[in-house]
């Protein structure tokens, strides 16, 4: 008789059981949520203390003067008050050396490119110098000389230039030069190396005494201390004067 209540009363009861272990655990997780978290309650502005848009709020008396502000007089001709130094100062700019520099080294300046110019229809001017048409060369190495120069001998004053001019012309025979000269060189005298053929006209005047050295060319030096040793050219001693030459320079 009491096997069957309990085969059916047995689940029941372990129905209400669980529901019931349920509901008492449901009161306590919510007992222990309300005392850990306070009641907050909200409050509602008081609209009468939000000013209307548009409206200045209202004031309940003067707002009181800053201490540190003074009234300012508004005329255009008044001081401005003296609150002390600047907390900004805009530091002065460092002075500045006003030494001049000191003067760079010159550029070194590249030779002029030479050429070799053929030059025609030569006339001796004097020994030494040569002018072809438009251009006046003197040779390189050489002391310019005059024609009316005169030299003084044992026998007396001979004009000594003329008769260079007149060597050196005979000696030229109207042949062209061959001279080196600056790529845009332009009238006027100029100093150039030159040959005629193979001769070099400059060496040929220093060896015969009508010429003098300008510079120190070797070859040049040693032609005139020849001359002078034996006497040639302007280096002749006892030599009687002579006329001019008929063939006269221009």
């Amino acid at each position: 008789m009491y096997a069957p209540l309990l085969r059916i009363g047995g689940p029941a009861l372990c129905v209400v059981l669980t529901i019931g272990l349920l509901l008492a655990g449901k009161s306590v997780i919510s007992g222990t949520e309300s005392a850990a978290v306070p009641e907050m309650t909200l409050e509602t502005p008081d609209l009468s203390d939000v000013p209307t848009i548009g409206e200045e709020p209202a004031t309940d008396g003067d707002i009181p003067a800053d201490p540190g502000m003074e009234a300012m007089p508004l005329t255009p001709d008044a001081p401005l008050p003296d609150n002390g130094p600047a907390q900004n100062t805009i530091p002065e700019p460092p002075a500045v050396d006003t030494a001049p520099l000191a003067p760079s080294s010159p550029v070194p300046t590249e030779p002029a490119k030479l050429e070799e110019t053929i030059l025609r229809h030569p006339v001796a001017l004097t020994a030494g110098l040569v002018q072809f048409d438009g251009r006046t060369i003197l040779l390189a190495g050489l002391k310019p000389q005059s024609a009316d120069r005169i030299c003084t001998a044992t026998g007396g004053d001979w004009p000594c230039g003329t008769v260079a001019r007149t060597a050196f012309r005979n000696f030229i025979r109207a042949r062209a030069f061959t001279c080196e000269t600056p790529a845009d060189a332009g009238d006027g005298v100029m100093q150039a190396r030159c040959r005629i053929g193979t001769d070099d006209p400059a060496l040929w005047l220093a060896r015969n005494g009508w010429a003098e050295v300008d510079g120190d060319d070797p070859d040049l030096t040693a032609a005139v201390e020849a001359a002078k040793a034996t006497a040639k050219g302007f280096y002749r001693a006892g030599f009687a004067p002579s006329p001019p030459s008929s063939r006269s320079a221009p």
